[in-house]
Order: structure tokens, then C-alpha cells, then sequence
């Protein structure tokens, strides 16, 4: 699995449990269990950008890898 898709899962999945512990925590009227859950869904916020940011480098590396092959190739002929 490519990481940054996998910080994308990881960081969905931080935000879909955290989400979880915080309507739990708010149900029972345990505020610990509540701020546990907002501080894992900003925990899956950060994970999933980091695998944004990841992804968005990538594409950038790659078109200035193909920019330079081109160039290169124009410079041959």
C-alpha cells in the first residue's frame, strides 16, 4: 500500500473513531472520553493532510522529473 494512501486510511480512520469516542463520551456525561475522541479526530485530520501533502509532492517531483527529461530530450536532438 502506497504511505500516502495509508496515511489517508489511518487518518480517516482516527477521525471515524475519535468521532465515535466523542458521542460516546458526550451520551454518558464522561468528558474525558469525550475530549479523548476530539483529540483523536484532530489526530486524524493531521495524519490524513500529511498524506495530502505527501501526495501533492509526489505529482510536483514527478512533473519536474518530466520536465527535465524533455528537456533533455530536446537537447539531443
Amino acid at each position: 500500500m502506497d504511505s500516502n494512501l495509508g496515511d489517508k486510511a489511518k487518518g480517516m480512520k482516527d477521525k471515524v473513531v475519535g468521532k465515535v469516542k466523542e458521542e460516546y463520551g458526550d451520551l454518558v456525561n464522561d468528558s474525558g472520553k469525550e475530549l479523548e475522541g476530539k483529540l483523536q479526530q484532530t489526530r486524524g485530520e493531521a495524519i490524513q493532510k500529511k498524506g495530502e501533502i505527501k501526495e501533492d509532492m509526489h505529482d510536483k517531483a514527478d512533473d519536474l522529473a518530466d520536465k527535465a527529461n524533455n528537456k533533455i530530450d530536446d537537447w539531443k536532438k
